[in-house]
């Protein structure tokens, strides 16, 4: 007698790589293909959907599986794994969602699209039950993910998408600048110099607008011969202050958009037998763990890095058990952190 045909493999035992070994192609063009994406020939397509016959794969066949075995497994991709900024985030998300029983698979893409498209296909192989996705360097705006994900939730964290259906979870940089152009104001301060970071960052931008709309608010006028853009370097601060100091009229508060902004124009200030906060208020952005240890202690506007983390783990975790996901984007409110540096004694 011949012998039996072996048993046709179940859908949800077959991934992407398996369809993708089969057609001789990347799980990245397979994916390409169970989603309709363009810019795919007809003949690699033909082979793709001959070979997922073949393997009795259908689309989004492993993120189904999820709703009905978790693993209690979550997958974290970051572009920037060394960044302050991400080490507070990541671990506001640990918090929730290992108190919760989940665990958590650490990538780093080093912001190369092919490499954050090779973490996903081993996370998809490996089932997680959800993923976020974190910039590290700063705010922006960015595609969808670099590999569909069918029905796994998705979470940006510091970054967000018109083009996918996730949600996105960012700092509130112009009620932070408020927070801190508002204080200046109710300080008495009244020649509020800016400054800001490079143009290209929306942080920039966003907090330039807080600071406009706390001044008017607060009747004080906006004086934008008071604004200086460098980096968010030290000597970038140094320079300004100096600068800025030179003026006819100069400042009496300097509202610095990070803290390294901050501690260079504090050394501008100090060279310049400039006292601080007597003569000149200073604030600065960030809460960086140095900005305590500045002579004076420095006010600064914190960023919520970790009440960011934390958020983002929890709406992941609300997605996974609900079986759904949103494009909805959350702007985490900032918190002013007063210190000496701004003379809050004055108010």
């Amino acid at each position: 007698m011949p012998p039996k045909d072996k048993a046709s493999p179940s859908s949800a035992s077959v991934t992407i790589r398996d369809v993708a070994r089969l057609a001789g192609v990347s799980p990245a063009t397979v994916s390409k293909v169970m989603n309709n994406a363009p810019y795919v020939s007809e003949e690699t397509r033909q082979t793709v959907r001959a070979a997922a016959d073949k393997l009795n794969f259908r689309p989004n066949s492993i993120a189904r599986s999820l709703k009905m075995s978790r693993t209690a497994t979550l997958g974290l991709i970051t572009d920037d794994l060394e960044g302050v900024f991400t080490m507070s985030m990541m671990r506001g998300v640990e918090e929730v969602v290992s108190a919760q029983g989940f665990s958590v698979f650490l990538c780093n893409s080093y912001g190369d699209a092919a490499r954050e498209r090779a973490h996903l296909e081993v996370l998809i192989d490996k089932k997680v039950d959800g993923v976020i996705l974190i910039s590290g360097y700063r705010v922006r705006q960015r595609g969808a993910p670099a590999l569909p994900l069918g029905d796994i939730p998705v979470v940006y964290l510091y970054q967000y998408t018109d083009e996918a259906a996730v949600r996105c979870v960012v700092p509130d940089d112009f009620g932070g600048a408020v927070l801190g152009a508002g204080h200046l104001a109710g300080l008495g301060r009244r020649r509020i110099a800016v400054i800001n970071g490079p143009a290209h960052y929306e942080a920039t931008r966003h907090r330039l607008e807080g600071v406009q709309h706390a001044l008017a608010r607060a009747g004080v006028p906006f004086d934008a011969a008071l604004v200086r853009a460098g980096k968010w370097y030290e000597s970038s601060g140094y320079a300004a202050a100096s600068d800025l100091m030179t003026l006819p009229a100069p400042p009496d508060a300097l509202f610095c958009m990070s803290d390294s902004i901050a501690v260079g124009a504090l050394g501008a200030l100090h060279d310049l037998g400039v006292r601080v906060p007597q003569d000149v208020a200073l604030i600065g952005f960030d809460n960086r763990s140095f900005a305590v240890h500045q002579r004076p202690p420095l006010t600064t506007v914190a960023l919520p890095l970790v009440q960011m983390g934390r958020l983002a783990g929890d709406l992941l975790l609300k997605d996974i058990r609900e079986g759904g996901s949103a494009a909805e984007l959350y702007r985490v409110p900032c918190e002013l952190v007063v210190r000496q540096s701004c003379g809050a004694s004055r108010a």
